[in-house]
């Protein structure tokens, strides 16, 4: 896999998702779309996840170390300060998770990702106080994991200046119709990316299909409304970050997909409301101020 990256972010990102999602075929005790009973059964079923991908050298270290690159990680860690630093709550190492490709990390359920990362988090020495959910995974956190940081980006991108965060209502916002649910789990502002200057707004977007058939989704179909009405469309502009571009993907029934998107906006603030419509009437529209 790694032959065929081309970046310091890609091979991290590459092997983050290979630690939760390679190889794994087996349900837990109960459906792998149904949230678990208990902890202790959830970490039990995310142990097998995590055990069967993550202990190796060639991944993330034996011990989830992570691996060194002079004085950084070409792979980062997935236990201790680094790792608590880069992802403030439990949804955003979901979202980092759930943006990637891989065949089989698509094969898993939203539920048996949040079930590996809840194993992740104990052996971060993070204590769940309830089985972990697409419901609470916002508000999940411990160590040095932050919590709720508005305004930022996570993990932090090596190309965006962020500037002044931007004022919403707050986080997680989300909405529905019967087949599709959207959230929006972070929202920055950025002053250039990479070489570009403008003002640019960031957003890390949810999809969840919740009908009993899959959904093919498309950037094609997002749009920023700016308070004067102005349609603005997403940027193909490259932005370095662990969570991938939202692109078009098909999503099957209790899977989700995660990506980053961006938008150049006339002026800083100048945004009011995200706005997908598939052209077959199924609009869903996020109210982005308070």
């Amino acid at each position: 896999m790694a032959r065929r990256l081309t970046s310091l972010i890609s091979v991290a990102l590459g092997c983050i998702l290979i630690t939760i999602g390679c190889a794994y075929t087996r349900k837990s005790a109960s459906n792998a779309s149904d949230p678990p009973v208990s902890v202790d059964s959830q970490l039990a079923s995310g142990a097998l996840i995590y055990a069967q991908t993550c202990a190796t050298s060639t991944c993330h270290g034996t011990q989830g170390e992570g691996i060194r690159s002079g004085d950084g990680f070409s792979v980062w860690p997935l236990i201790g300060d680094e790792f608590q630093s880069r992802h403030p709550n439990a949804q955003v190492v979901f979202d980092v998770v759930r943006s990637g490709g891989e065949s089989n990390l698509l094969a898993l359920t939203d539920q048996q990702i949040y079930d590996s990362i809840a194993y992740q988090l104990s052996q971060n020495q993070i204590t769940l106080k309830s089985p972990l959910t697409a419901s609470n995974a916002f508000g999940t956190y411990g160590g040095s994991m932050s919590g709720h940081s508005p305004g930022g980006l996570y993990p932090p991108s090596n190309n965006a200046v962020i500037i002044t965060p931007p004022l919403t209502r707050d986080l997680p916002i989300a909405a529905q119709n019967d087949r599709l649910r959207l959230q929006l789990d972070q929202i920055a502002q950025a002053s250039a990316i990479g070489n570009v200057s403008g003002t640019f707004l960031i957003q890390v977007i949810v999809f969840d299909d919740l009908d009993d058939q899959p959904i093919t989704i498309s950037p094609d179909h997002l749009r920023l409304a700016t308070p004067g009405g102005e349609l603005l469309e997403p940027q193909s502009i490259n932005i370095q970050s662990a969570i991938e571009k939202f692109h078009k993907r098909t999503i099957k029934p209790q899977h989700g997909t995660v990506g980053l998107v961006v938008f150049h906006l006339p002026a800083p603030e100048d945004f009011d409301r995200l706005i997908y419509d598939d052209g077959t009437g199924e609009r869903i529209i996020l109210a982005l101020k308070p």
